[in-house]
């Protein structure tokens, strides 16, 4: 049996996640912004770090 204690519920990996791919966004939006990159640079990293944000929150609630 688990311990309802222990375990993550999916609101809260819904939240984290809202928040890690709003900083990711944020991240390469101001970095397109600042450093003038070029569109389809800019795009390119705006996918792949929420595909990370999104990947990195998903392994670290991962249930063992």
């Amino acid at each position: 049996m688990d311990d309802t204690l222990l375990m993550v519920s999916p609101l809260k990996k819904f939240v984290m996640m809202f928040i890690w791919m709003g900083i990711t966004a944020f991240i390469v939006i101001m970095s397109h912004s600042i450093f003038n990159i070029p569109d389809e640079i800019a795009g390119v990293l705006y996918f792949i770090s929420i595909g990370l944000a999104i990947s990195g929150v998903l392994n670290y609630y991962r249930d063992d």
